[in-house]
């Protein structure tokens, strides 16, 4: 298929494949405009291809299991596959075989795959994986010995819905498919919470005071406690931060908080004075936060963490430990007329001072509390009403020793059930569990997988349904790691795996929550001091295809965020460099404006042929609009980014090295208060050049005072002075003399360019460029051909899109006529034929040289109103390419 899944011919009009090969991985829209290719050969031409037009798919991935059983589609083919023939389906095995699978592997240069990843194929062709099957009579499937076929066959890109085979005689039958790539955990995410600092690796903690609402609390780098909120109120949108008062705290802080009822959220921190304090809220209270107020008298160490819980409604239990090593709880409900109650000791176990206490409420009114004794011993204690004589406790759990002050992590999964986990002096990842009927106490402890992480990590625990249970820990190399348990499953715990690709400082505090059923909200504050957030819901899957197709209002909903980490979720606009290492490969910039991130991914390799790596995240920036990409002088690039709030933001990769420094702000034009677009170019001797819009409608430029890759940028010179202008795009004509390109508030089009080739030259009044549609032009870029001459791309509001060129490279000879982007400029054969995208927004025109040969290929990339990414690259014999999806 070309969009690099493997499909098997099953009879002349049918094809099977995987579900996400028809339909986006997340949000279950169909991939429009999908073709079949029977008997792929990368060493022959192909020149026969079949549009799939409709689909019958599986409801995607079960989460809840080992095996990834309904990731299946049947494709339906428009026309008859008369010159090959089909693979016949056969029964499921009843008798123990061999079985097979065959794929395309990762190389698929033919449509723009990247190389194999170590230990995956590298080399186009059919791949063939050979594994023993054992067959389960009562269920009547078989499954694969360690579950190898499934992670290292579909593990490796372009194997994704790729056939399993068995051999009866001399014949193959077709027995089933495989899912491809296999981590059956869909996180997305990350995105960052606004631009709050606060220290590496602070405690976040979140709460959810009712269904889909999230309520996140931290302490910052200047002490404050501040909150974010998320959900329904919000537009589902992050909102924050919001101080709380002026209490101040030591940074790096836990802030614990509860929801002792519908929309009621009470916070507790250890202020700088070593007292416990608390705040509340409600939306009745027309004046924000109410507190904060010190609970008591006790005095603590700065910094020491408190635990709370509501243990039935309106009811509150906050437990620290003491100075003196000692346990201490104090409790209010809403009978307490003289406020809170308390500080009463548990019991006479002694820890060492700051250490964390765990609390859980496992049904109504019972409390059971956790701690690390300064033995390393797990002790626990408990309380219930009927209790006449108080706390009970404390008891060791087990034998496991772990570093005293260590972290224990606690969760109900069910009434009355206790599991509990905690990280040991090994960095192995344990736990125990209690429920009733255990009549010898508790069990454990057992080690969960061969994680080993930092000794002392915490370990965030949450429980998303009765009896399901899920951790998180942050590794060694700072990666969030997942696992998860169900009764259902066979071999325990499912395996730890990565959430997504995010890095932060090992030992981290996560949180974690179960905001309504099945789902989970992670959030964790990085190494770069601001708080980011990823989400998981086994509804991230492809559900919308049907008999005929995707619904229709599920049409275009946007890419898939799975088959690439950082792939943008909505793609606002795009813009074209070279690679960081300095080599003539291209890089390429998203502006992802759902997730407030600039994202990038670059080809594999210096010809065009070789596809494109996988997006990373260049980090977040709140709310970005435009950007813009250009080469410094060391052939290394630079982006410069537009907010909606109209500041300038701009990151380089280092003079010295192929690291990136950090975002930095870039000061606007004198009266300018918002930058509202931003277009890149560069002057007659080759120095970078910045054009900005801004807010006051006009067009400002400025240049660096010499080649130097860091050097400083001059001030700000004027080029317009009409009011009206709302877009810019620019660029160096072959002359030597920069042109710059303006869209009005109409919609209408103007040029203007440098009187001479040189930095110091004066530029002409912005003169008519011709509209070339009857609808107002909303976008607009320009380029180079192979031959230097200069194109100028444009999309209308209706998403047409139009192409003008210069005469010759002689920039006096002038331009011609405006051509619509009509069927005979780019497609090569009607065989090879895609349609140009639908709802065309923003486009981006470049050009990329394939070092091997040395070729120049223009290249254009558009951006729909569904946030998708298409190209499309020219040949100077066969004009423009098939358009492509930028996912793929």
């Amino acid at each position: 298929m070309d969009n690099g899944c493997t499909a098997t011919l099953i009879d002349s009009r049918h094809i099977v494949a995987a579900a996400h090969c028809f339909c986006y991985d997340d949000t279950g829209s169909w991939q429009n405009n999908l073709f079949f290719y029977p008997n792929f050969n990368p060493n022959r031409t192909n020149t026969q291809s079949f549009a799939i037009d409709r689909a019958v798919v599986g409801t995607r991935v079960e989460t809840g299991g080992e095996f990834q059983a309904s990731d299946w589609g049947i494709g339906h083919l428009a026309k008859d596959v008369t010159d090959f023939p089909a693979l016949p389906i056969a029964c499921i095995l009843t008798v123990p075989a061999n079985v097979n699978s065959s794929g395309y592997g990762r190389d698929l240069s033919f449509f723009g795959m990247g190389q194999a990843p170590p230990g995956g194929s590298s080399k186009m062709g059919c791949n063939v994986w050979w594994q023993p099957a054992l067959v389960d009579p009562e269920c009547k499937v078989y499954k694969i010995d360690q579950d190898q076929l499934f992670f290292d066959c579909a593990t490796v890109g372009g194997n994704s819905g790729s056939p399993v085979l068995y051999k009866i005689g001399n014949n193959h039958f077709l027995a089933g498919v495989i899912h491809g790539p296999g981590n059956p955990v869909q996180w997305h995410g990350w995105w960052s919470i606004a631009d709050l600092q606060v220290e590496p690796g602070s405690p976040v903690s979140v709460a959810s005071r009712g269904a889909n609402n999230l309520d996140v609390f931290v302490v910052g780098k200047d002490g404050g406690i501040y909150t974010a909120a998320w959900g329904p109120q919000t537009d589902s949108t992050w909102k924050g931060w919001w101080r709380i008062s002026d209490l101040e705290a030591k940074p790096g802080s836990s802030v614990s908080v509860t929801s002792r009822g519908a929309d009621w959220l009470d916070i507790f921190v250890v202020g700088n004075d070593g007292g416990i304090y608390t705040a509340s809220w409600n939306p009745a209270f027309e004046d924000g936060w109410h507190g904060w107020w010190r609970i008591g008298d006790i005095a603590v160490d700065p910094g020491s963490p408190v635990s709370v819980v509501s243990r039935s409604a309106n009811k509150l239990d906050v437990f620290v430990t003491g100075s003196d090593g000692g346990i201490y709880t104090a409790a209010w409900e809403p009978g307490f007329e003289d406020g809170w109650h308390g500080w009463w000791r548990i019991g006479n176990n002694a820890v060492d001072p700051g250490s964390p206490v765990s609390v859980v409420s496992r049904s109504a009114d019972k409390l059971d509390v956790f701690v690390t004794g300064s033995d390393g011993g797990i002790y626990t204690a408990a309380w219930e009403p009927g209790f006449e004589d108080g706390w009970h406790g404390w008891w060791r759990i087990g034998n496991n020793a772990v570093d005293p002050g260590s972290p224990v992590s606690v969760v109900s999964r069910g009434a009355d059930k206790l599991d509990v986990f905690v990280t040991g002096s090994d960095g192995g990842i344990y736990t125990a569990a209690w429920e009733p009927g255990f009549t010898d106490g508790w069990h454990g402890w057992s080690r969960i997988g061969d994680l080993a992480a930092d000794p002392e990590s915490y370990i965030a625990a949450v429980s998303r349904g009765t009896d399901k249970l899920d951790i998180f820990v942050v590794g060694p190399d700072g990666k969030v790691q997942a696992n998860g348990w169900e009764p259902k499953f066979p071999c325990g715990w499912k395996g730890w795996q990565n959430v997504l690709d995010a890095s932060f400082k090992p030992g981290s505090c996560l949180g974690a929550i179960s905001r309504s059923s099945d789902w989970l909200d992670v959030f964790a504050a990085s190494v770069d001091s601001n708080v980011y957030t990823a989400a998981w819901n086994p509804a991230f899957t492809c559900e919308a295809c049907g008999d005929q197709g995707p619904a229709l209002d599920h049409l275009n909903a946007g890419p898939s965020a799975k088959r690439f980490q950082y792939a943008p979720r909505f793609a606002k606009n795009v813009a074209i460099a070279r690679h960081v290492d300095g080599s003539a490969r291209t890089e390429v910039f998203v502006i992802d404006s759902d997730n407030d991130l600039v994202v990038t991914r670059s080809r594999n390799g210096n010809s065009v042929a070789d596809g494109f790596s996988a997006f990373s995240s260049l980090g977040s920036i709140t709310s970005p609009r435009q950007i813009a990409a250009f080469i410094q002088t060391n052939a290394k690039p630079q982006v410069v980014v537009t907010s909606e709030a109209g500041k300038l933001y701009t990151r380089a990769v280092s003079k010295s090295s192929d690291s990136w420094n950090g975002w930095t702000t870039i000061d606007l034009p004198a009266g300018v208060t918002e930058a509202l677009d931003v277009d890149a170019a560069y002057d007659s001797e080759g120095n970078n050049q910045i054009f900005v819009v801004g807010d006051d409608g006009n067009l400002y430029t400025r240049g660096r005072i010499n080649k130097e890759p860091d050097s400083a940028w001059k001030g700000w010179e004027k080029l317009t002075a009409s009011g009206s202008i709302r877009k810019v795009t620019a660029l160096r004509r072959a002359d030597g003399t920069e042109q710059a390109f303006l869209i009005d508030s109409a919609g209408g089009l103007a040029t203007l360019w440098q009187m001479e080739a040189k930095p110091s030259s004066s530029w002409t009044a912005p003169g008519n460029f011709e509209n070339p549609s009857k609808s107002a032009i909303i976008d607009i870029d320009a380029a180079w051909t192979e031959d230097e001459q200069t194109w100028i791309f444009a999309v209308d509001e209706k998403g047409a899109l139009w192409v003008r060129a210069m005469v010759s490279k002689d920039s006096s000879q002038g331009w011609g006529d405006w051509q619509p982007w009509a069927t005979n400029l780019y497609a090569p054969s009607a065989k090879s034929l895609q349609p140009q995208p639908e709802g065309i927004v923003s486009l981006t025109a470049s050009r990329w040289q394939e070092e091997t040969g040395g070729d120049i290929v223009p290249v254009v990339f558009a951006t729909d109103n569904k946030g998708n990414i298409y190209y499309t690259t020219h040949d100077r014999s066969g004009g423009w390419s098939a358009w492509r999806s930028f996912y793929h």
